[in-house]
């Protein structure tokens, strides 16, 4: 009968196997796209203090402006051919 028993232990570890490299699948997914997220949303940020620059340098009031100010301060070192000009005015848009 112990061989009965051993057998059904080896079985029933084998049966975890699938289960642990399915966990580890849908880990390594979900990390997949919390990348894909941060990058999307670095993008998106990149390209709003782009605009916020251009409105700038057009000379558009503050309280017309689309984009946002470069408030992280990361735009000139990590936005590839982003302008460095016109972000001088931080300043908040009043109604």
């Amino acid at each position: 009968m112990s061989n009965f028993t051993d057998l059904k232990r080896l079985v029933m570890g084998f049966g975890a196997l699938p289960l642990a490299c399915a966990g580890l699948l849908v880990l390594a997914n979900v990390q997949q796209t919390d990348r894909e997220v941060a990058a999307e949303q670095h993008r998106q940020y990149c390209e709003d203090v782009a605009l916020w620059r251009s409105e700038v340098a057009q000379g558009v009031p503050l309280n017309r402006r689309a984009g946002q100010p470069d408030h992280r301060g990361i735009a000139d070192e990590q936005c590839p051919g982003i302008s460095t000009q016109g972000d001088g005015q931080r300043q908040l848009a009043s109604n």
